[in-house]
Parts: C-alpha cells; structure tokens; sequence
C-alpha cells in the first residue's frame, strides 16, 4: 500500500492505495511523485456566459446579410423543430467598430461558436484570457477570474450597442470560476501525435478508440477513428500511477483531440477499470496483461471498432 497525502483547508488526510489515476487538469499528484511534466501555457484560460434576451432570427439575419455566418447547427428545443442550436461568426465579416474595440480592450471574446437550448438565449459564449506565465500560478488565475468576469460585462455592452438583436440582452448564468485546458503535461510512456491521430492510427494495446478533433482544421482519416493507446497514460518512472484527462499529450493539435469531454470520459471508464484489475491482482501497472484489461473493457461495452 502507498500512502498519499491530501490538503483539505488546514486538515492533512492520508490515504493508501495500491493504484492511483491522476485525473485533475492541474496534475497535483503527479507533481508530489516526482513525475517527470513541463508548464506549456500553450492554452487562454476561459470562463463562459450565457446571455438572454437575444432577438435570434434578427441576428441571423444580421450574419447572413454580411455573409459573416460560421458554424451553424439545428435541432430542436422548446417544443419546436429547426431551430438553431449552434451559431458562430466570422469575427472579420462583423463590424468594424465591434471589432475594433474588442482588440483595444483585448477582450478575448470567442464569437466562433455559440450555442443555444432555449429560444433567444446563448447558452455558451467564451471569454478567454491568456495567462502571462502559468495556469499553475495562483495569483495569476486569481487576476484572470477577476479579468475575466469584467471583460463579460464590457463584452456585452459591445453587443448591445454594435449587433442587431443584443440591444436588451443581459447575463443570466456564468460558469462557477474559469476553466483550464491544460496544467501540468506528464510525461508518460506514450506520447500520441497528431500525425497518428488524423491518420486514424490503432495500437496493440489500444483501451479504447475515438474520432473527435478540430473540426474546421483537422479530421480523422476517412471519417474512422484513432486509437488511445495504454502506454500513453502510464506516467514514467512509475509503477502505481496513471495520469489521464488534459494533462498528457504533449503536441498542442493532437491534444486538441485527447484532452476532449469524451474523450476524458473514455480514459476514466478505461483506467479505472486497468487500476482496479492492478489492485486486484496486487500488480504494478506494467504487469497488467492487455488481454485481461481488454476483455473486461468488452465486455462493459467500451467501442473497439475501426
């Protein structure tokens, strides 16, 4: 058993363990083992709002009348079919003044894509901010929610005066502080490329696969999937130590794709399941025969095909 020590306030828990899964965008415990990482900065910090009160058919129209309309989406909501779920823009076919100050506020507000589940509401509108040095520092992310949340109120005071259909429009939610896509990247036995990935590589130790990327600039070969294979989370120099989630991948188009919702949430269901089977078996995590994980991994119903 191995002992790890967790900080809660003033209060010091232990607990032991035999495996453990590092699943935290921060990679804190990999940063107590001695793990081998490196502090990219290579992402803004974001936080999102949501703001109502919007005339949506008039700011389509708006878009559409200066050929600005981006990604755009429809589905159905409230009780209503065809209605448009997700709509970006073009930030260089909206107005100018808009623009403009935006970048003289250097407010990092993200118009590529907006989406919406009720009528005349976005859902989700970001507001990102790029950290001077690090997202591991805590007085800068401290200033960043505080930048953050300023920028929301001056962003949408742009809105109300430049874009048709945000003349009353306000703020009905915020997410509850701003969000990272990467802290500490661990080294780990694998490091997945982004060659590999648009390719639609599989691997003989694959514990799950996926297909999910940028979509406006990268797509997986053929419309298939890639492979995430088990090395790539086994965190080097380690033998009781998974690291999962945003903090591996370490090239910045191909983390694009591993540090993705689903993605995460594959990685979960397949290491939890890995640690569990190495606990079991009293096992480092290297001792773990791929065809016990594999088998188990089919028969919880974890996608395998090509």
């Amino acid at each position: 058993m191995y002992p790890c020590f967790l900080l809660f306030g003033r209060k010091i828990e232990l607990l032991f363990g035999k495996i453990f899964i590092d699943a935290g965008g921060y990679g804190d415990l990999c940063g107590q083992t001695g793990a081998k990482m490196t502090d990219l900065n290579d992402y803004s910090v974001c936080n999102s709002m949501g703001i109502a009160n919007v005339d949506l058919d008039r700011y389509y129209s708006f878009l559409v009348e200066r050929d600005a309309v981006g990604d755009i989406a429809f589905g159905s909501y409230d009780g209503y079919n065809n209605q448009i779920v997700r709509l970006g823009a073009r930030s260089q076919k909206m107005p100018e003044e808009f623009t403009s100050e935006l970048r003289q506020m250097r407010l990092g507000v993200d118009l590529s894509m907006t989406t919406t589940v009720h009528k005349n509401y976005f859902m989700f509108v970001k507001c990102n901010y790029k950290l001077p040095n690090s997202p591991l520092n805590r007085d800068e992310v401290t200033q960043a929610e505080i930048t953050i949340r300023s920028n929301m109120h001056r962003g949408l005071e742009l809105f109300r005066k430049y874009i048709p259909g945000f003349e009353k429009a306000f703020i009905a939610r915020t997410a509850p502080s701003l969000v990272i896509r990467r802290g500490r990247c661990i080294e780990c036995d694998y490091d997945l490329t982004n060659d590999e990935i648009i390719n639609g590589t599989h691997f003989v130790d694959d514990v799950f696969v996926y297909s999910f990327h940028d979509i406006s600039r990268f797509k997986v070969k053929d419309g298939g999937t890639y492979g995430f294979p088990y090395r790539a989370s086994c965190v080097k120099g380690i033998d009781n130590l998974y690291a999962i989630g945003m903090m591996i991948t370490s090239e910045f188009n191909a983390h694009m794709s591993t540090r993705n919702t689903v993605s995460c949430m594959a990685q979960g269901q397949s290491f939890g399941t890995a640690a569990a089977l190495c606990a079991a078996k009293n096992i480092g995590i290297r001792a773990l025969p791929y065809s016990d994980l594999k088998v188990q991994l089919l028969k919880d119903g974890v996608y395998f095909e090509k």
